[in-house]
């Protein structure tokens, strides 16, 4: 794929998230709720296990990550860090989900994962991030077109203020 290309499918997809977000997001169904949020719990055990099966299925062929660095990473190179064994979490706990359907088969889910496990030699690391996931239903089953997370920061706290 070529750089205009895979720029021009991001733009569309930040386009359509935008358009959303100004336009109000369309409550969502009960059973549209469950089932990404069930795909959520499925993808976050594939990864530990390292499913590279279960990830080719679910990660649409133009799926792209935007790291927590800014770094974009398209979907080969994710699945091949986890053939390779090189993110191998421990554990992944997702909360605060929230899912807003647009029209029948797009929906952007947000929220917060706690990931702790080893990236290549370093492990014992713990984080926790925001992310925004875009889904589409494709004949008949959700696929994961675009996921971008930053990292939660802690709070910033006043430093010593002057005396009036």
């Amino acid at each position: 794929m070529n750089t205009f290309t895979l720029s021009a499918k991001i733009i569309s997809a930040f386009a359509l998230m935008v358009f959303a977000f100004i336009t109000g997001s369309a409550p969502t169904d009960d059973e549209t709720e469950q089932e990404l949020t069930k795909i959520m719990r499925q993808w976050a055990e594939a990864r530990i296990k390292g499913d590279v099966t279960f990830l080719e299925k679910l990660y649409a062929k133009e799926f792209l990550i935007t790291g927590t660095n800014g770094m974009l990473i398209a979907r080969d190179t994710d699945i091949g860090l986890f053939a390779r064994k090189e993110i191998k979490p421990q554990s992944i706990e997702d909360d605060d989900l929230k899912v807003s359907l647009y029209c029948p088969d797009v929906a952007i889910m947000t929220g917060r994962e706690t990931v702790e496990g080893c990236y290549k030699s370093n492990c014992g690391g713990k984080g926790s991030l925001r992310f925004t996931n875009v889904f589409v239903r494709r004949d008949g089953r959700w696929q994961l077109v675009s996921s971008h997370g930053t990292w939660v920061q802690k709070p910033i706290t006043a430093v010593n203020q002057p005396s009036k």
